[in-house]
C-alpha cells in the first residue's frame, strides 16, 4: 500500500470487511480499530486442541459490531470435513446486532439467558448439534427471513418464533419424524423445502392443515420421505393452492404408485403452477408397477389445470415407459410450456461429440449444470431459487 500511496498505509485498520488467511487473523484483529461488519473463516485446518484460537476471534468480533458471521469447514473441493465439532463460545450468544449467521459442524449450546438473535435475518446450520435445555428450547427471532437446517441433531426439539420467515430448507437424517407444529404460524412462508436421507416417514404429516397455514407459499420442494403423506391425503388436500408457482420433487420414483398419486394430487390443486422440477434416483429401482393410464385421463386437459405450466425439468431421466407417458401427458396438457429439460447420463463413445445450446444462455446453463452435480437437495433448492435459468430442448 505504501508503494501506491503513503496515506493508504494504515487505511486497512478501519476497513469493515476483512477477507484473510488464518495465519494472520490474530495479528490483524488485534490491531484493527474500526468496526468489523462481516467475517468469513474456513476453520477446517484448525485442530480441536486449538479451538481456543477461534474463541478469541469470536470474542473480538462480538465487541466490534459483527453483523455477518460465516464459518466454514470445507476442503478445496468444497466437501464438508468431518473433523471434531467446534463448541461455540458463550460470547457468540451475546451479539445483539447479528443479521446473518452460517455455522458448520458446531455445538450450539446457549446460555440460560439466551432467548434468540433478535436482529438475525439469515440462519444456516449444517451438521450442527443443538444442545438446548428447557429454558433455551424456545428461540425468539422476530426478523428471521431465511432458515436452512441440514443434517442437524436436536433440531426437532427446538422451537423458533419467526413470524417473518419466508424461506425454509429442512434436510433431516436422524430424526424419525419432523415436527412442524411451531411453524404453523409462519403465514409469510413463500419457499418450503422438506427433505431427508431416510426413506420413510414414521408419522404422516397433516399436510392439509399445513398448507392452509401457508397461504403465500409459491415454491414447494418435497423429498420421497414425505411423499407418503401426500398420497394418503391426496383426496382431502386444500381445494386450491392458488399461490403455488414452483413444485420440486426429489428422489421421485415414477414406478411408485404412492408417488404418482401424490403428484397427481398436487397438480390437481395447483392451477397456477409454472415450474415443475423432478430429481429422480440416479439408478433405476425396478420394473414398472404403476398403471400408465393415470396419465391418459382427459380431465386434466379439459379442466386446464396445467394451463400455466412453462418449465419442466427432470434430472436423472431414465426413459422408462412411465416417464415417457408422463412427458407426453405434460406436452398434451400444458399449452404454455416453453422449456423441457431431460438430464440423462448417456455414455459417450465419441470424444468429438459436442452439444450446442443458445450462446446467449451459456452462463445461465453453466450455473444450472454446476448445481446438478452437487448435493441433490441443494440442486433442487438452488434451482427453485434461481428460476430465471433457461435451457433449451
Amino acid at each position: 500500500m505504501s508503494v501506491l500511496s503513503r496515506p493508504w498505509k494504515h487505511i486497512w485498520v478501519s476497513i469493515p470487511k476483512l477477507p484473510l488467511i488464518i495465519d494472520v487473523i490474530n495479528t490483524i484483529l488485534l490491531q484493527h480499530c474500526g468496526a468489523i461488519k462481516a467475517f468469513l473463516a474456513n476453520i477446517s485446518s484448525i485442530p480441536s486442541s486449538q479451538h481456543s484460537v477461534i474463541d478469541e476471534w469470536m470474542l473480538l468480533l462480538s465487541r466490534n459490531g459483527i453483523m455477518d458471521l460465516t464459518l466454514e469447514k470445507l476442503d478445496k473441493d468444497r466437501l464438508i470435513l468431518n473433523n471434531a465439532p467446534y463448541k461455540l463460545p458463550s460470547c457468540l450468544y451475546g451479539i445483539n446486532k447479528l443479521e446473518s449467521l452460517s455455522l458448520p459442524n458446531c455445538i450450539f449450546r446457549p446460555t440460560c439467558s439466551f432467548t434468540g438473535f433478535h436482529m438475525l435475518k439469515n440462519l444456516s446450520l449444517l451438521k450442527v448439534v443443538l444442545n438446548l435445555d428447557v429454558a433455551t428450547s424456545f428461540l425468539w427471532m422476530p426478523d428471521l427471513v431465511f432458515l436452512q437446517v441440514k443434517l442437524c441433531i436436536g433440531f426437532p426439539n427446538s422451537k423458533i418464533y419467526a413470524p417473518k420467515l419466508s424461506q425454509i430448507l429442512l434436510f433431516t437424517r436422524r430424526t424419525k419424524t419432523l415436527e412442524l407444529g411451531h411453524y404453523m404460524d409462519c403465514r409469510m412462508l413463500t419457499t418450503v423445502i422438506l427433505a431427508s436421507s431416510r426413506t420413510n416417514q414414521d408419522k404422516a404429516i397433516n399436510l392439509t392443515y399445513l398448507l392452509k397455514c401457508w397461504p403465500e407459499e409459491h415454491t414447494f420442494g418435497l423429498h420421497t420421505y414425505y411423499l407418503k403423506s401426500f398420497a394418503i391425503e391426496a383426496e382431502r388436500l386444500p381445494t386450491y393452492l392458488n399461490s403455488l408457482r414452483a413444485l420440486a420433487l426429489f428422489e421421485f420414483d415414477f414406478d411408485d404408485k404412492d408417488h404418482i398419486f401424490a403428484l397427481l394430487g398436487m397438480l390437481r390443486i395447483s392451477p397456477n403452477l409454472e415450474d415443475l422440477i423432478f430429481e429422480l434416483s440416479s439408478k433405476k429401482k425396478g420394473v414398472i408397477e404403476v398403471n400408465v393410464n393415470h396419465f391418459e385421463r382427459p380431465a386434466y386437459r379439459t379442466l386446464g389445470l396445467l394451463h400455466k405450466l412453462q418449465i419442466l425439468i427432470i434430472k436423472n431421466f431414465h426413459g422408462s415407459t412411465t416417464e415417457m407417458f408422463f412427458v407426453r401427458f405434460i406436452f398434451a396438457s400444458a399449452p404454455l410450456l416453453l422449456i423441457t429439460v431431460l438430464l440423462m447420463r448417456f455414455p459417450r463413445a465419441s470424444p468429438k461429440l459436442k452439444i450446442y445450446v443458445n450462446h446467449q444462455k451459456k452462463k445461465k446453463i453453466g450455473r444450472y449444470l454446476d448445481s446438478c452435480v452437487a448435493d441433490p437437495v441443494l440442486f433442487s433448492f438452488n434451482c427453485i431459487l434461481a428460476l430465471d435459468i433457461y435451457i433449451f430442448h
